[in-house]
């Protein structure tokens, strides 16, 4: 009996976030030591919990709960910046690694971002990260 490996079809922000979390964990293991279990291991959970928001996402059938993951999504996303600039400050990082992360998190963000806002009209929210509020249906 053969097995076929079939090509399925992910979403472009899945790939990219796969892409994000292989860089990260690649990264973090160069990280000094002494900070390697906390700041590494926080960037490393960071962005595994950024893919897993986004799985939670893509199988949900309730917009509101893929809004839900969405903004927690968009979360990770920015305390991951936050961190990569620290360890850029720290030297632990290049000036060139950090744009580079920065570009890929960026492009991260406005993707959720617009998924967001799309389901996000689904159930009469505006569209507004950290700023939800509920409006009549029209």
């Amino acid at each position: 009996m053969s097995t076929t490996n079939k090509s399925v079809n992910r979403p472009p922000l899945y790939t990219l976030l796969v892409e994000v979390a292989g860089w990260t964990m690649d990264r973090t293991a160069d990280i000094p030591k002494s900070q390697r279990f906390t700041f590494g291991q926080r960037l490393d959970n960071l962005a595994l919990d950024a893919l897993q928001e986004t799985v939670k996402a893509i199988f949900s059938g309730d917009s509101k709960r893929k809004v839900g993951s969405l903004d927690a999504l968009l979360l990770d996303l920015e305390q991951m910046r936050v961190l990569w600039r620290l360890a850029c400050d720290r030297r632990w990082i290049t000036q060139q690694q950090l744009m580079h992360i920065g570009a890929k998190l960026d492009e991260a963000g406005r993707m959720a971002n617009g998924w967001r806002q799309q389901q996000a009209r689904k159930v009469g929210e505006v569209c507004r990260v950290g700023q939800v509020c509920n409006l009549p249906h029209q």
